[in-house]
C-alpha cells in the first residue's frame, strides 16, 4: 500500500534557520514563453532536474522579513488532501520600477516560484523548494505602504498563493550547483 509508514524522525542538532533569502520567478527569456516541460525526481520529494524554457528571475529578500508556509487541508468525507502554499515577501522601496514589477506579477495567473530558504546544510548552503509546480501560483493579495516613522517599511508586502496536490518538492543543489538543475533555463540575478 502506498501509505505505509516506513520510517520515523530523529530530533537531531539545532542547525535550522527560518526565513527566506530570495524567490525566483519563471519568466520570459529572449522572447521564449516560460514553460516547464519536465520535472525529474519530484515523486520522491527531491527534484533533480527541471527542463523548460525561460529565465528564473531572482528577487532578493532581506533577512527576517519574508516567509513560506504550506498548510495541509484534508477532507476525510471526500477522501481529498490539498496543500495550500503561501509565500509572504517584502520588497523595499515604492518606486516606478517596483510598481511595474508588482503589476505584472499580479496579472500573471500561472506563476512558478522557487523559494530559497535561509535553512541550509552544515556548510551554509540554502535549500530551494518549487511552489506552484502543478497548478501554478498567483499574487492574490498585498499592500504598498510608505510607513509613518522614518524607520518604517516603505515598500510592498505581497502574498503569493498556490493550491497543490502534493507538498512542495525540494530542488537539489548548492549555492554553486543550483542553476545546473535547470536545463534550458537561466537564472537571472537581481530582477
Amino acid at each position: 500500500m502506498a501509505c505505509d509508514i516506513l520510517s520515523g524522525f530523529q530530533l537531531g542538532c539545532r542547525d535550522n534557520t527560518g526565513g527566506l533569502k530570495a524567490i525566483y520567478i519563471l519568466g520570459e527569456s529572449a522572447s521564449l514563453a516560460p514553460s516547464i516541460d519536465s520535472i525529474t525526481g519530484y515523486e520522491n520529494g527531491l527534484i533533480t532536474n527541471i527542463t523548460g524554457t525561460g529565465s528564473w528571475y531572482q528577487f532578493q529578500l532581506f533577512r527576517q522579513t519574508s516567509n513560506y508556509s504550506e498548510e495541509l487541508v484534508a477532507t476525510p468525507e471526500n477522501g481529498t488532501i490539498v496543500y495550500n502554499q503561501s509565500a509572504t515577501v517584502v520588497f523595499f522601496k515604492m518606486d516606478t520600477a517596483m510598481r511595474n514589477r508588482v503589476k505584472v506579477l499580479a496579472q500573471n495567473p500561472n506563476l512558478r516560484i522557487i523559494i530559497e530558504t535561509q535553512n541550509g546544510s552544515e556548510d551554509g548552503d540554502a535549500r530551494w523548494f518549487l511552489m506552484g509546480q502543478t497548478n501554478g501560483a498567483q499574487l492574490l493579495s498585498g499592500t504598498a505602504s510608505t510607513g509613518t516613522a522614518f524607520s518604517d517599511l516603505n515598500g510592498y508586502n505581497l502574498v503569493f498563493t498556490g493550491n497543490e496536490p502534493l507538498p512542495a518538492s525540494e530542488v537539489s543543489g548548492s549555492a554553486t550547483t543550483f542553476a545546473a538543475s535547470l536545463t534550458g533555463m537561466d537564472v537571472v540575478q537581481y530582477a
